[in-house]
């Protein structure tokens, strides 16, 4: 192990242990790398294929039922936002002018067979006024496809084990 002197800027010494060619060293005082092993590129991440190819996932067929046609989908847990439980296609594009989603799900109460209400929190504005629920949605609520996803039939890409 060799000691260098190092001068900071404040004009001080510090003393900076440095090895020689870095951790590893034989009896001769000449460092020799660690052997490499080759790890096959599919042993990496996720996807169990080459890193050089070009896969093409399965097409996914999105839901077309109707709005009310289905019943409303489980959470994975209490605070999770509900999955949409019928096919969106016609309701997007969600624009600063229109959301299709308020046409139905603008009501204060929920009553069976009728579309689930929006709750309190969508219209609260949580940055300005917290304490305050005001009578349209918020802007960082507006675009309700943020956060609630629509069903669709393709697989689980990852296991997923999360217990709330």
């Amino acid at each position: 192990m060799r000691v260098r002197r190092v001068v900071t800027t404040a004009g001080s010494v510090v003393l900076a242990a440095a090895l020689a060619g870095g951790c590893a060293s034989t009896s001769s005082g000449v460092a020799t790398p660690a052997p490499a092993s080759a790890i096959p590129d599919t042993s990496l991440g996720l996807v169990k294929a080459s890193v050089f190819d070009t896969p093409t996932p399965p097409p996914v067929k999105p839901d077309e039922s109707a709005p009310g046609e289905r019943p409303a989908l489980p959470r994975p847990y209490t605070t999770a936002p509900p999955g949409i439980p019928h096919a969106t296609a016609d309701f997007l594009p969600i624009t600063r002018q229109q959301n299709m989603c308020l046409d139905c799900h603008a009501v204060k109460e929920r009553k069976p067979g009728e579309p689930t209400p929006i709750p309190p929190s969508h219209y609260t504005d949580y940055r300005a006024a917290p304490e305050r629920v005001g009578s349209e949605v918020v802007g960082t609520r507006y675009v309700c496809v943020s956060c609630h996803v629509g069903r669709t039939d393709a697989p689980e890409l990852v296991g997923n084990t999360f217990r709330p």
